[in-house]
């Protein structure tokens, strides 16, 4: 028998655990992460007043989590599979919700490139064309300082929905820059970050040099907004 740890998240923002026993057969794993990610969340919430203003912009709350027929409706819709770790968060933690940046997006939401004007939906059968950083020439030699600026083609290419395709955007971290998913390709589960808003690019997530999975990815925004909380908890405590 195992323990499985649930949260609960009112209007008011009230968060509690509740234990539930289920069987042996669960991913150990994944239960892990389960415990891990609520016990950190609970941590932040407790500690609200002290946290960074990145967590403070938003409500520490959850969506309400889809059935495993909500998500296998949207890989078939979409032809795709999901990362494995993305989909037990969707189903067992909540669909969107706390996260880095603004939050993390729905999953309906998450196919919309909301930075074009046209809103097109990222082709998630294209496999994302990256494996390593990438960003174009021009962006390195134009005189910025001076006034320069790319023509209107070159930004209408840079800016385009096929540069992203095979990847969900997962959260919008502010001025037009994105995280991704990538669900199809060689990188598939791994995160990258989508700065072209600001010119930098497109490049993969890394700790320690590793790329990251989506859970890897969300434990450590967790680890950090926790050290930034202790780090403000240990000032208060010495003036």
């Amino acid at each position: 028998m195992m323990i499985r740890y649930n949260l609960l998240v009112n209007r008011n923002y009230t968060i509690g655990v509740v234990i539930e026993y289920i069987s042996d057969n669960t991913n150990h794993q994944i239960m892990d992460y389960r415990k891990d990610i609520l016990e950190k969340t609970v941590f932040i919430k407790a500690h609200y007043d002290s946290a960074s203003y990145e967590v403070k912009m938003k409500e520490v709350i959850f969506n309400q989590c889809l059935s495993n027929a909500e998500i296998t409706a949207f890989e078939r819709k979409y032809s795709i599979s999901l990362p494995d770790d993305y989909k037990y968060f969707l189903s067992e933690i909540g669909n969107g919700g706390f996260g880095c940046g603004y939050g993390l997006k729905p999953l309906e939401e998450t196919v919309i490139d909301f930075k074009l004007e046209d809103k097109p939906i990222i082709n998630l059968v294209q496999p994302f064309p990256y494996t390593k950083e990438w960003n174009e020439e021009w962006v390195y030699k134009i005189d910025w300082e001076n006034d320069e600026r790319p023509t209107l083609q070159q930004v209408d290419n840079y800016m385009g929905v096929h540069h992203i395709s095979g990847c969900l955007q997962i959260t919008h971290f502010g001025h037009g820059c994105t995280y991704l998913l990538v669900v199809n390709g060689s990188e598939k589960g791994n995160v990258w970050f989508d700065g072209r808003a600001d010119y930098s690019g497109i490049f993969p997530e890394l700790i320690n040099e590793k790329k990251q999975t989506f859970i890897q990815w969300y434990l450590n925004w967790l680890n950090v907004e926790i050290e930034n909380i202790k780090k403000s908890l240990t000032s208060q405590a010495s003036c």
